[in-house]
C-alpha cells in the first residue's frame, strides 16, 4: 500500500503544472508576458510603474539612475529556457520569441527593448542567443558568433576581487553603443554561468576564458560568497541554478563545480522560510540538474501547496539593478520556474 501516497503526490504535481500551464498560456499580451513588476523593496510591498521608478529614485534614494525604464526582455528571455518544447504553452513561446528579438543589438541583446542609454550585457545576450537557438530561430554560425561576442568581453587586468583577468564580465564597455551610459567593467557570477554555458554551447574548444571563468565561478562558490547573493540575482539560490545548468549539461564543469555544488544545494534548507517560492523553485531545479534526490519530494509538495488559485505563484525578485535596490520579478517568472522545478527529471 506505499506506492499510493507517492502516486497521489504525483498527480498533484502534474496537476500543479497543468494549472500553471493555463495560466501562462492565458496570457495574451504581445510581448508574451507582461513585464516584470519593478519596486524598491524585495517583498514587492510597492510597485512602481517603470515610467516613475527614475523619480521615486531620486525622490527616496537621493540617486539618478540616468535613465527612464522601458519594456524589459530579460523576463522573455528567461521564459524560453524554461518553457517546454511541446505542449499548451508553444503559442505563448512563439511570442516571447519575436519581443526578445526586438531587443538585439547587432550580436548583443539588451535587457530593455527600448531604452538605447542601457548598453547591452553578457547576460541577456548569453540566455537570448541559446534560447533562440533552442527554439530553432538562430543557426549554429549565429550561436557561434555571439559565443565570439562574449568571449571579447573578458576582462583584460587584473583588479584583486573587483575584476579578474580572463573572466567574463557584464558589460562590453568597448563604444560600441555610443548612446549609452557607461556602465563600469564588473563580474556577476550568475551572468558569467549563463554566458559560460552560451559559450560552451556553440562548441568553442579550450578557449583560455572558459578555464578563468569556471574557475571564477568554483572561487565564489567554494569561498561561499554566492550565498550573499550577487550584484544582479539577489537570491543564492540564482548562483546554484545557472551553475547547475553548466553541469548538467557539461561533463567538464561538473567535474570542476559538481561536488561542491551538490554539497551547497545539499545544505540548503528544505523549507521555503523567508526565501519564498521562487528560491524554492530555484533549489528543486538546482538539485535535480546535480542528481540531488533528498529532501525533493518534500521540497516539491511544498512549493505546490504554495500555488494560489489562479494556477500562479507570487511575485519574487530574481533579478535586480546593480548600485541601486531595484528589484524586478513577477508572477509569470516565478510560476515559470516553479513549473519547471515540479517536473520530476526523467
Amino acid at each position: 500500500m506505499r506506492p499510493l501516497p507517492v502516486v497521489n503526490t504525483m498527480v498533484r504535481w502534474r496537476d500543479a503544472v497543468d494549472r500553471a500551464e493555463a495560466f501562462l498560456g492565458s496570457c495574451d499580451d504581445p510581448r508574451g508576458l507582461p513585464p516584470a513588476l519593478v519596486a524598491l523593496d524585495p517583498a514587492f510591498n510597492e510597485a512602481i510603474r517603470p515610467a516613475r521608478v527614475r523619480s521615486v529614485a531620486r525622490h527616496r534614494l537621493g540617486v539618478d539612475i540616468g535613465f527612464d525604464l522601458g519594456d524589459e526582455a530579460f523576463s522573455a528571455m528567461s521564459a524560453l529556457t524554461l518553457l517546454p518544447p511541446h505542449g499548451p504553452t508553444s503559442p505563448l513561446a512563439d511570442r516571447l520569441v519575436r519581443f526578445v528579438e526586438h531587443s538585439r543589438r547587432g550580436h548583443r541583446y539588451s535587457f530593455f527593448v527600448d531604452v538605447p542609454e542601457f548598453a547591452a550585457d553578457t547576460d541577456c545576450t548569453a540566455l537570448a542567443g541559446a534560447a533562440l537557438y533552442r527554439w530553432g530561430r538562430r543557426t549554429a554560425g549565429d550561436l557561434a558568433r555571439t559565443a565570439a561576442e562574449l568571449l571579447s568581453a573578458a576582462a583584460d587586468v587584473d583588479q584583486g576581487d573587483e575584476l579578474r583577468r580572463g573572466v567574463l564580465m557584464v558589460y562590453w564597455e568597448d563604444g560600441a553603443e555610443p548612446a549609452a551610459l557607461p556602465r563600469g567593467r564588473k563580474h556577476d557570477a550568475v551572468a558569467c554561468a549563463n554566458a559560460l554555458f552560451t559559450v560552451k554551447l556553440a562548441g568553442v574548444p579550450g578557449h583560455p576564458v572558459i578555464r578563468e571563468t569556471l574557475r571564477y565561478l568554483l572561487n565564489h562558490l567554494t569561498t561561499e560568497r554566492y550565498r550573499r547573493g550577487t550584484r544582479y540575482y539577489p537570491s543564492p539560490d540564482a548562483f546554484l541554478y545557472a551553475a547547475s545548468r553548466l553541469c548538467a549539461r557539461f561533463a567538464d564543469c561538473a567535474r570542476v563545480l559538481g561536488r561542491p555544488l551538490r554539497a551547497a544545494v545539499s545544505e540548503r534548507p528544505a523549507a521555503a522560510g523567508g526565501s519564498g517560492p521562487l528560491s524554492l523553485a530555484l533549489r528543486v531545479v538546482a538539485a535535480d540538474n546535480l542528481g540531488v534526490r533528498r529532501h525533493q519530494a518534500e521540497r516539491r509538495s511544498l512549493l505546490a501547496g504554495l500555488q494560489a488559485r489562479d494556477g500562479s505563484w507570487p511575485a519574487s525578485p530574481y533579478f535586480r539593478m546593480g548600485r541601486v535596490p531595484v528589484y524586478f520579478g513577477s508572477r509569470q517568472l516565478t510560476t515559470l520556474f516553479a513549473a519547471r522545478a515540479l517536473r520530476p527529471p526523467a
